[in-house]
């Protein structure tokens, strides 16, 4: 196999494949939306690319050109590659820029080291290394960091990286094996391992890249499907979806639950009064009450405009009257916001049965309470006693 493809041959398609790989990356993002560290690990996949480019040229550019350019470039892809996840777990700073330092540095002295020292192959290749490993093991951890269980983009990126540090082990014991005499196109086994790692890793990386910004498009879409902007608690349609197996489950095991539907009163104009942006602030502060006073297992969402909608599991009617009562005051004595505004709510409560277990039907229950209990005055919680 080695015969039959030489190490500048394989170099070559390398090169051929980041590119290729860049450009479908680059094209791709133009009609969707990425992921933060995108382009900082777009630049990394280019960076890296044009490292091996130069590389390969050194048969008809001057060595120290190609050594000094070359290894530049591909510390500079770890570096980028370093910031991107620093970007993507929220984590990069503005002193962060400063690891520019290191690939500048280093691409100035192998020009310097080549350039005047043409048999310092051993030197260079461990200085590189070195600076290569370290850059690596930043990225591993940082990729690692916060990682959950789902983001499975982000370990086959780790993965990618170990296997570049193994490979770039062995260049280097290769190279004190051979006493400095190996040339990066010598067709030698260390030559064919490295050429074949730097495709691979150029894949492995690619496919990590797309891999994240898909799984995190997912994650955002499922976040603004089942979680309401404003207040951050549960929508109406992740309510019902949730409420499903609610149904069934207790319903066959024959526990009772209750729903409590919240309503601010006069709320309109406390928007007309203040302002549509201290209506948001008042709404998020009432989630928020609500959500503290709930338990981990019961289901708090907001199901319309001012309106909220609390599923108390393994509750029965006059427990959760109760729980509404503490809500219904707590809210009614605090003030919210500098303008300290003063609101109060209604409360409609009403509990599933052997009859009524569908949370639609007891929708339909608590807010025939919650009607009443506007009618007759507001801030009261009213229970639907059934008959």
């Amino acid at each position: 196999m080695i015969q039959v493809f030489d190490i500048q041959t394989m170099l070559f398609m390398d090169v051929l494949i980041g590119f290729c790989l860049s450009i479908a990356l680059g094209f791709g993002s133009r009609d969707r939306l990425v992921c933060p560290g995108f382009w900082f690990w777009l630049f990394s996949l280019t960076s890296s690319t044009l490292g091996l480019l130069f590389l390969w040229l050194r048969w008809c550019i001057p060595l120290w050109l190609s050594v000094g350019l070359g290894n530049g470039l591909l510390l500079l892809s770890y570096v980028l590659l370093w910031l991107g996840f620093r970007q993507y777990t929220r984590s990069l700073t503005k002193y962060d820029k400063f690891i520019f330092i290191i690939p500048v540095s280093v691409s100035v002295g192998l020009l310097w080291l080549t350039l005047f020292f043409l048999d310092s192959i051993i030197i260079r290749s461990e200085i590189v290394s070195i600076c290569m490993l370290v850059l690596i093991s930043m990225t591993i951890t940082q990729a690692l960091k916060g990682r959950r269980a789902i983001e499975t983009g982000r370990l086959i990126c780790v993965f990618a990286l170990a296997f570049t540090m193994l490979s770039i082990l062995f260049r280097v014991v290769a190279i004190h094996q051979l006493d400095g005499h190996g040339s990066l196109f010598d067709n030698s086994i260390s030559g064919f391992i490295l050429m074949a790692a730097s495709g691979m890793s150029l894949i492995w990386n690619a496919s990590s890249i797309m891999l994240i910004s898909s799984q995190w498009l997912q994650q955002r879409l499922y976040i603004h499907a089942t979680y309401d902007a404003l207040t951050g608690i549960y929508n109406r349609y992740a309510l019902v979806e949730l409420s499903r197996t609610l149904e069934i489950t207790n319903n066959l095991a024959g526990k009772t639950w209750s729903l409590a539907m919240i309503d601010i009163d006069h709320f309109k104009s406390v928007n007309d009064r203040y302002g549509h942006p201290v209506g948001d602030i008042v709404l998020r502060e009432i989630a928020h009450i609500i959500k503290k006073q709930a338990r981990c297992r019961d289901i708090v969402a907001r199901y319309g405009g001012e309106e909220f909608v609390v599923v108390l599991t393994d509750c029965d009617l006059e427990h959760a009257y109760a729980w509404s009562e503490r809500i219904r005051k707590e809210i009614s004595e605090i003030f919210i916001t500098h303008e300290k505004i003063s609101v109060t709510v209604s409360i409609g409560v009403a509990s599933s049965s052997a009859s009524v277990f569908r949370l639609q039907d007891v929708i339909s229950l608590a807010d025939g309470a919650l009607y009443s209990a506007k009618n007759s005055g507001r801030n009261r919680v009213i229970k639907h006693l059934h008959i």
